[in-house]
């Protein structure tokens, strides 16, 4: 069996999310690479809607694609309230699900996502975090591991996105995680660079 294409994984999944009627709403790079600049990636992450009811059949729709993902697996993440991975042991593709808690700012997510098409050949779409949710995320992560793939990211999204962008938004949620102080210091270096300055 010839291994899956990145863009044909991806698909894949969405189209079981969709299929199964469970809210979801893609992150990561994935997103900031469709309101910023293309990198490339094998993983995508992906926040769902997961009830302990519909757990069963997530996995079996899953399972039918080929990838592996195991229900006690599921469970586990589902009680201990942690991520798990959807894997294509062919292409060697992951899918990092994230199961969404009833916090303010998980809920403010779901609720700004938006529909994007990720793949113009094909007009391929998925429900994406909006840009800022983006941000604000990366601005977290940021936090807990000092990847610098993350300011890259949001550079190339202040770029593109530009004045599109609710920077009030961002600001009051950056609070909210403590990343002011590095969203007020990277936003001060861009619009220096850029010439966009007060």
């Amino acid at each position: 069996m010839e291994p899956r294409t990145y863009r044909e994984f991806v698909k894949s999944i969405i189209t079981a999310l969709e299929s199964l009627g469970i809210t979801y709403a893609i992150g990561g790079s994935f997103a900031s690479s469709a309101y910023g600049e293309a990198r490339t990636t094998a993983d995508i992450d992906i926040s769902i809607v997961l009830p302990f009811e519909d757990a069963k059949r997530f996995v079996a729709a899953i399972q039918r694609l080929g990838y592996y993902v195991f229900l006690d697996t599921v469970l586990d993440a589902m009680i201990h309230k942690m991520p798990f991975n959807v894997i294509d042991a062919v292409s060697g593709y992951k899918a990092d699900i994230f199961l969404v808690e009833p916090t303010l700012l998980e809920e403010s997510v779901l609720s700004r996502r938006r529909r994007v098409v990720y793949d113009p050949a094909t007009n391929a779409s998925a429900m994406l975090y909006s840009p800022e949710d983006v941000i604000i995320y990366k601005l977290k992560y940021f936090l807990q591991g000092q990847s610098q793939k993350h300011p890259r990211d949001i550079a190339a999204m202040l770029v593109v996105q530009g004045a599109s962008l609710d920077y009030d938004y961002i600001a009051r949620w950056a609070e909210e995680i403590g990343a002011l102080d590095v969203w007020n210091q990277w936003l001060a270096e861009y619009r220096k660079r850029s010439g966009k300055e007060g």
